[in-house]
């Protein structure tokens, strides 16, 4: 009972600093135990030795859900946090046990940006992104980081981290991470992959600041948390999307 209680507090804790839409377990650990809930908030982690910094994880899982009309729905999520300055480079590492070209994979996640960059007059993110085949997952080295690499939990497909100054409410960093449990590629090819292009732009709607929904008739937008083999339909953005990131970086 006593952990019950100071679960809920924790939680009380963190509620006035970030909204959000599922708990995110604090360790590896907890994250291969654990199931996304459509309404439980975000635990955010402090960075060791940074008192201004913390670190919240998403964790895109794999379930099908259907599409559903989002008239007369908000549909979008903010996280609270946005960058202060603009373009947000990136590093790709393209390796990966799928045979993917570094040029496909490069490709993708670039038109997956733009995406993004197109919906606003801002440019979010820098078009000469870089290659670094030592770049990783979860480390916060000034480097916004999107690699391969294995998960511990298999329903899980990707997972976001994001750094910021919970002062300043300003992005520092991000990093994302495909899980290498699924087989990637282009689902209009093969539709029994997870489509990079598909995830990467739901990615990086993260990496700029937008929160996960998970309400069932929001379904059909981008930034719906769950996902699937084979599914394209977040290549492109629904209005939401659009409506959500504009009230953070403009028409």
């Amino acid at each position: 009972m006593r952990k019950i209680y100071m679960f809920f507090l924790a939680v009380l804790l963190v509620s006035s600093l970030i909204t959000a839409t599922r708990i995110i377990p604090a360790n590896e650990n907890a994250k291969a135990s654990s199931k996304a809930s459509e309404n439980f908030p975000l635990v955010i982690e402090s960075v060791p030795g940074n008192l201004e910094l913390e670190r919240v994880n998403f964790i895109h899982y794999a379930k099908s859900k259907e599409l559903r009309s989002i008239n007369g729905l908000s549909c979008y999520k903010l996280l609270g946090v946005k960058w202060n300055i603009l373009p947000v480079s990136y590093i790709v590492n393209p390796t990966n046990p799928e045979g993917l070209s570094d040029s496909f994979v490069t490709s993708t996640i670039s038109a997956s940006a733009e995406t993004w960059d197109d919906s606003t007059s801002k440019e979010l993110f820098n078009n000469a992104y870089g290659i670094d085949y030592s770049a990783a997952y979860g480390s916060l080295d000034n480097k916004n980081a999107i690699s391969f690499g294995a998960y511990s939990n298999s329903n899980v497909i990707a997972v976001t981290s994001i750094w910021f100054n919970k002062k300043t409410k300003r992005i520092v960093e991000y990093d994302i991470l495909f899980n290498t449990f699924f087989d990637w590629g282009d689902a209009d090819i093969n539709p029994s992959v997870m489509d990079l292009q598909n995830i990467a732009t739901h990615e990086l709607g993260h990496g700029v600041g937008l929160n996960d929904i998970y309400n069932s008739a929001c379904s059909a937008v981008t930034m719906y948390g769950y996902s699937s083999e084979g599914e394209t339909k977040g290549r492109t953005l629904e209005a939401p999307d659009i409506t959500g990131l504009q009230k953070m970086y403009g028409i």
